[in-house]
């Protein structure tokens, strides 16, 4: 995978559209302090950004509150964060190991209309057939860019989350063999 290159377009699609990927993030975490709208604003946001880098379309806020998949969503968070966070406390090297595979998850979901338990197995194959390690040094960047929006307050994450968001999307995109990353 070319990092570099990724980099880049991720960082000239951001600036591109930066105020409308900023607002929408920024509605989706006001959005989020009703607890019940956490997996519509996830879905929306996973929507969203995809669109955005898949076909250069604005991110639609009503996808922030659409209910079609609440349901799975919410199946896959919790699943998610339960398996995740035993895989943590095994050690923490298991956490990250789960972490990666299941980094698209959200992605077979919405965007192949797969059931929960398919899309975590989709995440998992496809990042073990593009390359376990290409998606560590991925969730590095991630977890590198979720510190820096966090040193500043958390006002950070407001440009570092919509960034990460579109560089998961074209990452997940170059799975799907429709990227150049």
């Amino acid at each position: 995978m070319d990092f570099a290159g990724l980099l880049k377009e991720t960082w000239d699609r951001f600036i591109a559209e930066i105020a409308p990927l900023v607002l929408f993030t920024l509605v989706g975490w006001l959005l989020c302090f009703t607890i019940i709208l956490i997996p519509t604003v996830a879905g929306g946001w996973t929507r969203g950004f995809l669109a955005y880098t898949r076909d250069g379309t604005a991110p639609n806020f009503e996808e922030l509150w659409n209910f079609d998949d609440f349901l799975p969503i919410t199946l896959m968070i919790v699943l998610g964060v339960i398996g995740i966070s035993i895989g943590y406390m095994l050690f923490f090297i298991p956490g990250v190991i789960v972490s990666v595979w299941w980094m698209y998850a959200m992605y077979f979901l919405l965007d192949r209309d797969m059931g929960v338990v398919e899309a975590f197995g989709a995440s998992k194959e496809a990042v073990s057939h593009d390359g376990f390690a290409n998606h560590l040094v991925v969730f590095l960047i991630l977890c590198a860019l979720g510190m820096l929006g966090g040193a500043l307050s958390g006002i950070g994450s407001l440009l570092t989350t919509p960034f990460a968001f579109v560089m998961v999307s074209l990452v997940y995109l170059e799975l799907e063999g429709h990227g150049r990353v």
